[in-house]
């Protein structure tokens, strides 16, 4: 049988806090165990993915170049150096300019950009409001991270659909990595009892979760609860909220991995309002690590959580209230951390693995 050879774009996997960047790091690794006859060639634009490299299967392409500049480097690169597929895990723009006896393979995250432009930078925006509608077009492949963001895919783009293209959109879920379980260090300063929020841009609704969090009733429940907010302070005005309830409000900035393990595991929720999400990684971290959780019930996210997350509409700042006085019901918390914990392992990197080498085909 001749060897397959699949080369990626290794580039997001550099920097895996960010949400797209683990998707790229973890699927590649769980590829890389598939080891099904193919040969895998990872491009990236500063060092390697993997500085010990032992696996002979596994080739390191360095290409220097930024922005499109890269993605042309890309392109005469494999013009002298052909490869059976393309995996493009992040972006769109060598999928768009590829000639057409390259196949390749896209990975759709969300259609943020298309469905809600306000708020994202313009030349990002712009680059994929022109490539992706090319990129479908030629993608011999196409992966989604949910099935909502295929269902959104097939509406904003007909031409996409497996009956007008004649190509299969296949489900390559997210998944938990391996270092989210629950952990009982206490290395970080943090309040004895706290609600937690991952994510502070718009989108992610924190506003309404903060009007919601000084609305609470602590009389029966709890003396004291605090709110911490992971992510970048958002540039809108929120001195205010800062003060509020003698300073119960907390922005922790970014964090690390082992931080947000310990955040999950020592926090009685992680609240997630978020207005849209193509997949919603913190629900499932937060699950897997013991931690209950409150979600919108909006975009993909119930497909997310299934039944073992209390669903919120994230414009209703009662309704977050009523939800975040719910868990902090003893009973309430044990029985969301069991189905939580459940959820979590329904997912798989492997799977997902498995799903792109058997659409390679």
């Amino acid at each position: 049988m001749t060897t397959k050879i699949v080369a990626i774009d290794a580039r997001a996997a550099l920097s895996p806090n960010a949400g797209k960047g683990r998707y790229t790091l973890e699927i590649i690794k769980a590829l890389l165990k598939e080891n099904k006859n193919v040969d895998f060639v990872l491009f990236t634009d500063k060092e390697p993915l993997f500085k010990d490299n032992a696996n002979p299967r596994v080739r390191q392409v360095i290409l220097r170049g930024k922005s499109i500049f890269w993605h042309i480097n890309l392109y005469f690169y494999l013009r002298s150096h052909p490869v059976t597929f393309f995996l493009a895990p992040t972006s769109y723009i060598y999928p768009a300019l590829a000639p057409a006896s390259q196949k390749v393979a896209i990975v759709v995250h969300d259609l943020i950009t298309f469905l809600h432009p306000k708020g994202h930078p313009f030349f990002p925006t712009l680059v994929e409001h022109l490539t992706l509608p090319r990129a479908l077009k030629k993608a011999a492949a196409i992966f989604c991270v949910s099935e909502n963001t295929k269902k959104d895919l097939i509406r904003l783009f007909p031409s996409a659909t497996p009956q007008s293209a004649k190509k299969k959109i296949a489900i390559a879920y997210p998944a938990v990595s391996e270092e989210f379980h629950a952990v009982p260090t206490h290395k970080m300063s943090l309040p004895d009892d706290f609600i937690l929020a991952v994510g502070t841009l718009p989108r992610k609704n924190v506003d309404t979760l903060i009007e919601a969090f000084l609305s609470v009733d602590l009389s029966t429940q709890v003396s004291t609860l605090h709110l911490c907010i992971v992510g970048d302070l958002p540039t809108h005005a929120v001195p205010g909220h800062a003060t509020s309830r003698h300073g119960n409000i907390h922005f922790l900035g970014q964090v690390t991995a082992t931080e947000l393990r310990e955040l999950y595991s020592r926090a009685r929720m992680m609240v997630f309002p978020s207005l849209y999400e193509g997949f919603g990684m913190p629900p499932l971290e937060a699950m897997a690590c013991g931690c209950p959780v409150i979600v919108s019930s909006t975009s993909s996210l119930p497909e997310v959580v299934g039944d073992a997350a209390i669903k919120v509409d994230p414009r209703n700042s009662a309704q977050i209230a009523a939800a975040i006085k719910e868990l902090l019901d003893p009973r309430m918390r044990k029985l969301s951390q069991a189905q939580g914990l459940l959820q979590a392992k329904k997912f798989s990197w492997e799977k997902s693995a498995k799903t792109i080498l058997d659409n390679l085909k």
